[in-house]
């Protein structure tokens, strides 16, 4: 049956979970059950804007994780921008039925409803449980006092947009810390490494999210874009490197130095993120918990450089969409790749999988430790689209991908139709919309009536 656990232990964990609490028990409660020993534990590494192609250039995730586990070639975000691809991992859920629809009021953070998340679910389960970095883009005091579930809260207030790498303030499980001249990177390690300490022998789920390799603010004008601030001692690393360009490129001169500018300060950027997988490895190695700790490495949302006239994101052109994702633990091959059409609902759906625990909301995804695998997915991006309470803006779309290599969107402002053929067209350069009306027909058909999909979507 699909919208419960799809496989191992369904059954037995159902009627265990039936009985435990979903939220924190509060001071005077009576203390939780310890979960079994055979519970697994999840180290989540969450980047922010990191394409596919970077992941090649991160030697000890590469090493670590790329070669030890299973990495995830067609694996993309159900929708490429920052809060509802994170509202996504939380919930299991598209946006469309969890409601984070946009990084800003009223459809950011204070659309989300924490009180029912993958963190609930598993901290109602005896985990340890810990978030550290950018939940949702913070608006006014929110993120200060920690979300329920949650056992650790390290999160940065202010992150509407960019965030500046060197000056920030945390909220730290409730207290607002002030950070000067330490990069965050390094004081989000710190922390990781104390709370896998701290975990014991009890299993744990802990999410790293670094603001890394995302644009930071330009001096003096928070709202301008520079290039992404690396720890001082990877300044200048990749001086000389190339951004991969493609046939989808279409700028100038001068857009391929800005690509080549953000692209470097990107790489540089990442190698404090590839210093921390290597350290949180070597220390579940250390401890023990290594062989019965998931190690889940991937990005929000991809970005485009130039790629079609963008250098955004939450557009559905491919290196917005697909994105990186490596996992390591039982189950996973060392060294696989799958190529099957993945996407985030699936991660949350695979952890309370794995740990043999109830979804707290309708699992809009499936477990990627089961057999299933997809004929099509669902992208999209709904504000001003298909709400008629919500303002037009931006170029909101639905995209239909299938496994049998098509690529299908509609441009809901201007209705005009996509179509490509991603194994001989990887790059969507080449729109034969008009030379295969029959196909168009039949995905834009699939594409509508998946639209308003839940538990699960295709």
């Amino acid at each position: 049956m699909r919208g419960s656990i799809p496989s191992c232990a369904a059954a037995f964990a159902v009627a265990l979970i039936a009985a435990c609490p979903l939220a924190t028990a509060s001071a005077g409660e009576p203390e939780r059950p310890a979960a079994a020993v055979e519970q697994p534990s999840f180290l989540h590494i969450l980047t922010d804007d990191q394409t596919i192609d970077s992941l090649d250039l991160m030697a000890k995730t590469k090493r670590l994780l790329v070669r030890r586990g299973t990495r995830f070639t067609d694996y993309n975000t159900v929708q490429p921008l920052c809060c509802p691809s994170r509202a996504t991992f939380l919930t299991g859920q598209y946006p469309h039925n969890h409601g984070v629809l946009s990084n800003l009021f009223p459809y950011g953070y204070a659309a989300m409803d924490f009180s029912r998340t993958l963190y609930t679910a598993l901290d109602g389960a005896g985990y340890r449980t810990g978030w550290i970095g950018k939940v949702l883009n913070a608006e006014g005091g929110a993120g200060i006092e920690p979300a329920p579930g949650f056992d650790d809260w390290l999160v940065p207030l202010h992150a509407e947009e960019g965030a500046d790498m060197f000056d920030y303030q945390l909220s730290d499980n409730g207290e607002i810390r002030t950070f000067t001249g330490d990069y965050q990177n390094s004081v989000y390690a710190d922390r990781a490494r104390d709370f896998i300490t701290a975990a014991g022998d009890q299993p744990f789920i802990l999410t790293l999210s670094v603001h890394s390799p995302h644009w930071s603010p330009c001096p003096g004008n928070i709202r301008q874009r520079c290039p992404p601030q690396p720890a001082p001692r990877d300044l200048g690393t990749f001086a000389g490197t190339t951004y991969p360009f493609g046939a989808d490129f279409t700028g100038n001169r001068a857009a391929r130095r800005t690509a080549n500018r953000y692209w470097r300060r990107e790489l540089e950027s990442l190698q404090s993120v590839d210093r921390i997988v290597g350290s949180l490895v070597a220390q579940l190695r250390r401890s023990g918990r290594l062989d019965d700790t998931y190690v889940i490495f991937q990005s929000d949302n991809g970005m485009l450089h130039g790629e079609h006239g963008v250098f955004d994101k939450n557009v559905p052109w491919d290196r917005s969409v697909r994105v990186p994702l490596v996992i390591r633990g039982p189950g996973f091959t060392a060294g696989a790749r799958r190529g099957d059409l993945t996407a985030n609902v699936d991660v949350p759906a695979t952890i309370l999988d794995a740990a043999g625990v109830s979804p707290p909301l309708p699992p809009d995804g499936y477990s990627l430790l089961g057999d299933h695998r997809r004929h099509a997915l669902l992208l999209e991006r709904l504000i001003g689209s298909r709400r008629p309470s919500h303002k037009p803006g931006g170029r909101p779309w639905l995209q239909l991908k299938t496994s049998a290599g098509w690529a299908f969107w509609r441009d809901e402002t201007t209705g005009r139709l996509h179509l490509y053929d991603r194994d001989l067209d990887p790059r969507e350069v080449h729109n034969v919309a008009a030379r295969h009306p029959q196909v168009v027909r039949r995905l834009e058909a699939r594409m509508d009536a998946a639209a308003d999909c839940a538990d699960p979507c295709p």
